[in-house]
C-alpha cells in the first residue's frame, strides 16, 4: 500500500468515526430500552394535567329511578348544579321529581286482596339535597382502543328533603341524610354523563289500610326510619367550556 492508499484509508476511517454517533442515534441503537417505571421516575408522572373539575361549574339535567320500593316505583326527573372548588371537592345540589307507578307487589295486592289496598300507597313526589363531593379516584379510559375519555370516581355526602305523597296520614315531608357514589365521565372537556347511586335516609309510611269492620274508618299507617336507594344519571355541561390547565 502506497502512501497516497494509507492517507486515504486513514481520512474514510475518521469520517466513519464522525459519523458513527449519528449513525448510532438514528438506528436507535444508543443503549438498552427503559421501562416504563424508568421513564416515570426520570420525570413527573403527570405534566400539564387538564383540571376538568376544578374552578368550573355544571349544569346537569338528570333523570333515574328509586330502587326499594315494595309498592310503588318512582321515575325521578330533575336536575343538578355544583361548583368544584378544587379538582378534588366540590359542592351541589340535586332535586328531583317523581312519578310513581305500581310494583308487582302492588298489582297482587290489588288483584288480590282489594279491601287492603283501599287505604293506598304512598309515592316518593320530591327529593333534593345540598351535597359536598370528593373525588378520591380520576383517570382516563381507551374506548374502543382509539376515543380516550377522563373518568372519576367520587363520594357524596349531604343533607336533604323527601316530600311523601299519598292518601290520609302517608302524605309527609321528612329531612334526609344523603350518601352516595358515582362515576363521571367526559365525552368531551366540557360535556360529562354523570351515573350517581344515592341513599336518602328517611322515616315515612309506605302504605296504609282501612279497618273493613268499621265503616268510614280512618287511614292507619306506620312509619320507619329506612333506605331509600336512588340511582340517577346527569348529562353535565361545565363552565367555562374550556378547563384550565395545571402547570
Amino acid at each position: 500500500m502506497n502512501g497516497h492508499q494509507i492517507r486515504k484509508a486513514t481520512g474514510l476511517s475518521a469520517l466513519l468515526l464522525a459519523l458513527l454517533p449519528g449513525a448510532a442515534w438514528s438506528a436507535g441503537i444508543t443503549g438498552p430500552k427503559k421501562s416504563a417505571l424508568e421513564k416515570l421516575e426520570e420525570g413527573d408522572a403527570v405534566r400539564e394535567r387538564v383540571m376538568l373539575r376544578g374552578g368550573r361549574f355544571s349544569v346537569a339535567p338528570a333523570f333515574g329511578f328509586t330502587l326499594n320500593d315494595p309498592f310503588q316505583r318512582n321515575l325521578m326527573f330533575g336536575g343538578q348544579i355544583g361548583y368544584h372548588i378544587s379538582d378534588s371537592f366540590g359542592l351541589g345540589a340535586t332535586v328531583l321529581a317523581g312519578a310513581a307507578v305500581d310494583t308487582g307487589l302492588a298489582e297482587e295486592v290489588k288483584a288480590t286482596r282489594a279491601e287492603k289496598a283501599k287505604g293506598g300507597f304512598s309515592n316518593v313526589s320530591l327529593l333534593g339535597s345540598v351535597d359536598v363531593e370528593y373525588v378520591p379516584l380520576a383517570g382516563k379510559l381507551a374506548l374502543f382502543g382509539r376515543q380516550v375519555m377522563n373518568y372519576d370516581f367520587h363520594v357524596i355526602g349531604g343533607v336533604g328533603g323527601a316530600k311523601v305523597s299519598g292518601a290520609g296520614d302517608l302524605d309527609s315531608f321528612a329531612i334526609a341524610p344523603v350518601l352516595g357514589v358515582g362515576m363521571r365521565t367526559f365525552i368531551l372537556q366540557w360535556l360529562d354523563v354523570n351515573v350517581e347511586l344515592r341513599d336518602y335516609l328517611y322515616s315515612a309510611s309506605v302504605n296504609a289500610v282501612r279497618d273493613t269492620d268499621v265503616e268510614n274508618s280512618a287511614v292507619k299507617a306506620s312509619s320507619d326510619f329506612s333506605n331509600h336507594f336512588a340511582v340517577t344519571v346527569g348529562v353535565g355541561f361545565s363552565f367555562p367550556q374550556v378547563p384550565e390547565v395545571e402547570r
